[in-house]
């Protein structure tokens, strides 16, 4: 079609030649769509043109006209080539447009049969003016409207209203059902959810998922790959319960089972607690994960504590960790799945003893998370940092330093125990009293966001060092007490420190170490000096006070053990305490003038708590006096 813009074109056909034209406008259009239009129309041609309509017999004999006039007019027209040339270009222009306006037409009306060939060829303006598909070449039959047919028609379409009708009342039914079950799911799904919500766990979107309701049952304050597994999103399942998504812990409950075995054999089992399968409800379900997830974050730091705990015979073998307490008795701690956790037996008699060990273990991880928040939450100077890193957390070694001190507390006491009773064999008014503090009960004070709770401080109190004190009398104004402190930190031992009063008798001649002892081997070296000294000095008292007729000037040796003759040729009293069958033994030697004691051949008594074929009847102060006469005769 021709660029230049003007009215829609028209469609009408061009006229029949041998049709006159109605008006003038029409005989315009014809002269221009002849040679040369208005331009070559002249009177005479007009003239010329009517007479021969008039006289078509005439045509025959004008068509002998005279060719030199013909060729005179020809030589004429050459004259103006520019009107030849505009002459040429227009009939050209109107030969494409109405080749365009063919193409045109024929693609409108294929594009209601085959658009997608038809408008490779329609024009971009035809298609804005008019769109695809709007002309079309089909012939509808008329109907053949008879009341059969119209009948059959409304019987038909009474069919059809029917059929949607019945249609439509089975989609509402199928809807209805549907909604009445996705009714009762919902029911039963928010009603599991309302259980947990009111049992007091914590409830939130899942991220990510912001269309799906979770449970938190995580902790805050726990380990980064620990913290993010404490969200589990609340699935609905088909029949409407709900179904937690534990796939971050491995989709198995787990639990801490500690084993207590003396001698290869297991005296006591701390087993933890299984859901019951007859409780499937949510509130039980997400209660087994919290506990799940605190018990594989307690396992995690039991094993980086125990890195820092081989010195205390503390072992990760495998999957186990191994303590061994002493010779014949050693604690063992695994996480295992609860399927796979042994059957409690009640008949074990040191039940009691791991059930407490593996509570504290937890109380102990429960007290740190707190004192992260206290950390977290309390203010602090700006120019120190809040990012500590990851600490390692005391939980085993409080457990490890409670068994030392009572291991050393009844060492301790039966020392000290068989010590008084060969002292009392002897005859002499020997005692002792064993004070454990307790633990200090937490007293409500003044609570604040910024302070501890009486839970915490009462846990702070039982990390403190223990300590436990032996008050041995050995005489009548002659004791001493034995304090016994068992320290965390730097490493966890216990330490024996002896205390004597201001004027008590063995300060001049035994004083103790200032720093303490270490261990009960060295305290015992002390208190065995200690003793046998002043069993020598009240034996010299009671011979200088004896009506017994002894003679000579008996006196204490350098050493302060032994009492002899300073004038005389006479042998010595030498006393001493020594362990004998493991058990803290009086022995009396007469040591002769001049020889040490414990020289094969010498003469000894002994007494001990319990009595053996060497034991000694007699009082001490009866042998004493008996050996001085005996000296002095």
């Amino acid at each position: 079609m021709a660029t230049n813009s003007g009215p829609p074109l028209s469609l009408r056909p061009f006229p029949v030649a041998d049709r006159q034209p109605s008006n003038l406008a029409e005989f315009i259009v014809r002269v221009n769509a002849g040679p040369g239009g208005f331009r070559s129309l002249t009177e005479d041609k007009l003239r010329e043109q009517i007479k021969v309509e008039e006289n078509p017999e005439d045509e025959a004999e004008q068509e002998d006209v005279d060719m030199s006039d013909v060729a005179g007019d020809d030589e004429a027209a050459t004259k103006d080539p520019n009107l030849a040339r505009m002459e040429v270009l227009k009939n050209v222009d109107m030969a494409s447009n109405i080749a365009m306006l063919t193409l045109d037409s024929l693609s409108l009306l294929l594009s209601k049969q085959n658009p997608t060939q038809a408008s490779v060829t329609l024009s971009q303006q035809l298609r804005d003016m008019v769109g695809i598909g709007t002309l079309g070449a089909d012939k509808l039959d008329e109907p053949n409207v008879n009341e059969s047919k119209t009948k059959s028609q409304e019987e038909v379409a009474t069919g059809w209203t029917l059929m949607e009708i019945n249609k439509t009342r089975n989609a509402a039914e199928a809807a209805s059902s549907f909604l009445e079950r996705e009714v009762e799911t919902e029911g039963r799904y928010w009603e599991d959810v309302m259980s947990v919500k009111k049992a007091g766990w914590s409830m939130c979107k899942v991220p990510q998922e912001r269309h799906t309701l979770g449970v938190r049952f995580g902790f805050s304050e726990a380990a980064l790959e620990f913290k993010n597994n404490g969200l589990a999103p609340m699935r609905r399942c088909d029949e409407g319960s709900v179904e937690l998504d534990l796939g971050r812990l491995g989709g198995v409950s787990e639990g801490l089972v500690v084993t207590f075995e003396k001698d290869g054999k297991v005296v006591g089992r701390s087993v933890p607690r299984r859901r019951s399968v007859d409780d499937p409800s949510l509130e039980s379900r997400v209660l087994e994960a919290r506990n799940t997830i605190f018990s594989q974050e307690l396992w995690h730091e039991l094993t980086r504590e125990a890195r820092t705990l081989a010195a205390y015979d503390v072992r990760l073998q495998g999957t186990r960790l191994t303590c061994q307490i002493d010779e014949s008795s050693k604690i063992t701690i695994e996480l295992l799945p609860l399927e796979a956790c042994p059957a409690a037996d009640d008949t074990l008699p040191d039940n009691a003893t791991t059930e407490m060990m593996l509570q504290s273990l937890h109380i102990l991880l429960s007290y740190a998370h707190r004192y992260n928040e206290l950390l977290r939450t309390r203010p602090i100077p700006p120019h120190v940092s809040r990012s500590r890193g990851q600490q390692t957390y005391a939980l085993l070694r409080p457990i490890l330093a409670r068994i030392k001190s009572i291991l050393s507390i009844k060492a301790c006491t039966a020392y000290v125990g068989d010590l008084v009773g060969a002292l009392q064999k002897a005859g002499l008014p020997a005692s002792f009293v064993l004070h454990t503090p307790q633990a200090s009960s937490a007293e409500p004070g003044a609570s604040g966001p910024n302070q501890q709770s009486g839970a915490q401080t009462l846990v702070r109190n039982m990390l403190q060092p223990l300590e436990f004190t032996v008050k041995l009398t050995i005489l009548d104004g002659t004791s001493l007490t034995i304090r016994g402190r068992t320290f965390l930190f730097p490493f966890t031992a216990t330490y024996y420190h002896v205390l004597l009063p201001p004027s008590s008798p063995l300060q001049p001649a035994a004083t103790p170490f200032a720093d303490g002892y270490s261990d009960l081997g060295a305290l015992s070296d002390y208190v065995h000096t200690a003793v046998a000294r002043t069993l020598a000095a009240h034996s010299l008292s009671y011979l200088a006070a004896s009506s017994a007729e002894i003679s000579g000037e008996w006196a204490l040796d350098v050493i302060g053990t032994t009492i002899q003759d300073a004038d005389a040729d006479r042998p010595g009293l030498h006393f001493a305490v020594c362990d004998v069958d493991a058990a803290p033994t009086v022995v009396l030697t007469s040591v002769a003038a001049g020889e040490p004691s414990g020289k094969a051949g010498q003469t000894s008594w002994m007494w001990a708590k319990h009595g053996n074929a060497a034991g000694e009847t007699r009082k001490l102060e009866a042998v004493v006096e008996e050996l001085a006469s005996t000296a002095t005769s």
